[in-house]
């Protein structure tokens, strides 16, 4: 072998461990990456509020053996009641001025999830189904009839109690099929199905629910994909499903269209 050959030979080896080191390096970042992503996906979903005051208002603190939630009570006394649940960032508190006129012939409980708002405790997608139940069976015998109401995520442990209790109106607001999806369209390099454990499986419950369903979706949401809120209209099989989308609203003002209230005052009737 001449020196020329010999040259080329070495390197080409140099750069093949270069490469060989080049390809380990991005396979342990992609895993590392996975694995951040499964340890810290509860911080990344769930995105707590502060408590506050808010005079003249009264609420409820529900010790439920695991957490105490803090239930924001509105127009006590009616003879039907509507449960509410949030965003991921919501605050629902800021809703009580809306509410107590949009639903003025109802209670409504403003649920704070746990670690959200004055509850105790760490937000998590099994604790929400958990509380979500404690509160409606806590309240039901108060009420001819009680409604739920859930608004993103809140559509997931609002479709979960309807599934699991009797439910007169079930509304949705900018809902999904499942995190598993919404994640992929956004994830897709990654093998979201293997590492999400909060799945909120909203679609996967539809099936057992027979209350009558609002679903209002954004045109311009870009936050959960329109794909995924039809994918879960297509799921429910056993109710009447009104659904709408509100145009030139996003995922967070979908509620400052001019038609949201009507809509759901309609429905409600």
């Amino acid at each position: 072998m001449n020196p020329i050959e010999d040259g080329c030979m070495m390197e080409n080896a140099i750069k093949g461990r270069k490469m060989l080191s080049f390809i380990a390096v991005l396979s342990i970042s992609y895993v590392l990456l996975c694995v951040l992503l499964f340890v810290f996906q509860r911080q990344m979903i769930y995105l707590p509020t502060s408590e506050v005051s808010v005079p003249d208002t009264a609420y409820t603190i529900l010790d439920t053996g695991e957490v105490r939630i803090k239930v924001w009570t509105l127009n006590p006394g009616k003879k039907k009641a509507l449960i509410y649940f949030g965003g991921n960032a919501e605050n629902v508190a800021y809703n009580i001025d809306d509410f107590q006129t949009l639903f003025a012939d109802r209670t409504v409980y403003l649920v704070n999830y746990r670690g959200y708002g004055g509850s105790s405790g760490v937000p998590h997608e099994q604790g929400f189904y958990h509380d979500a139940l404690y509160l409606y069976d806590h309240v039901r015998t108060q009420y001819a009839a009680i409604s739920t109401m859930g608004r993103s995520i809140g559509a997931a442990v609002s479709t979960y109690l309807a599934s699991k209790r009797n439910v007169d109106k079930l509304i949705l607001i900018t809902p999904f099929d499942s995190a598993v999806n919404v994640a992929k369209k956004y994830y897709w390099f990654f093998p979201i199905d293997l590492i999400l454990k909060e799945r909120l499986d909203t679609a996967g419950r539809a099936a057992d629910i027979t209350a009558d369903t609002l679903i209002i979706a954004a045109a311009d949401d870009r936050i959960i994909p329109h794909s995924c809120s039809l994918d879960l209209i297509k799921a429910f099989r056993k109710t009447r499903v009104e659904a709408v989308t509100l145009e030139n609203t996003g995922h967070n003002t979908v509620h400052l269209h001019p038609d949201y209230k009507k809509i759901i005052t309609s429905f409600m009737r």
